[in-house]
């Protein structure tokens, strides 16, 4: 995650660095699923996709309110298990996917506060692969 060019949007979005520790945490519960090549194999899950040429930030939105992650109003956004990730609002992560990351592949997981902690559901996430596509277990 790009943490020391997102300070201005971090303020103005109310969104905030997450430990490495909470990364690292996010992708071990990936890594327990299927993979092929960079992304998560979604021949063997349940999944709504959504293609991302041409489609609007308010499509994008629309689409990810069919998801689980939509369950929550918080969202923790990584791009790699070894950097900090980031906690933002639901909302705000999935309008700005290409500002958070420039890299290929992104991963949200729906977060709950509880008494100002962090209590994510990786579970309930969602995978950009390849800046083409997002797919989310149904």
């Amino acid at each position: 995650m790009r943490i020391d060019q997102l300070g201005p949007w971090l303020h103005e979005h109310g969104a905030a660095p997450q430990p490495v520790l909470l990364s690292a945490q996010f992708d071990a519960y990936l890594s327990t699923l299927a993979w092929t090549g960079s992304g998560i194999d979604w021949r063997s899950l349940p999944h709504h996709s959504l293609a991302l040429e041409g489609v609007s930030d308010d499509e994008v939105v629309q689409w990810a309110r069919q998801t689980p992650v939509a369950m929550h109003d918080h969202v923790l956004v990584i791009d790699s298990a070894t950097e900090p990730g980031v906690l933002c609002r639901f909302e705000d992560a999935m309008r700005n996917f290409e500002l958070l990351s420039n890299r290929p592949e992104l991963y949200v997981c729906g977060a709950d506060l509880v008494d100002s902690d962090v209590q994510p559901a990786f579970h309930r996430f969602i995978e950009r692969r390849s800046f083409a596509i997002l797919n989310a277990p149904v």
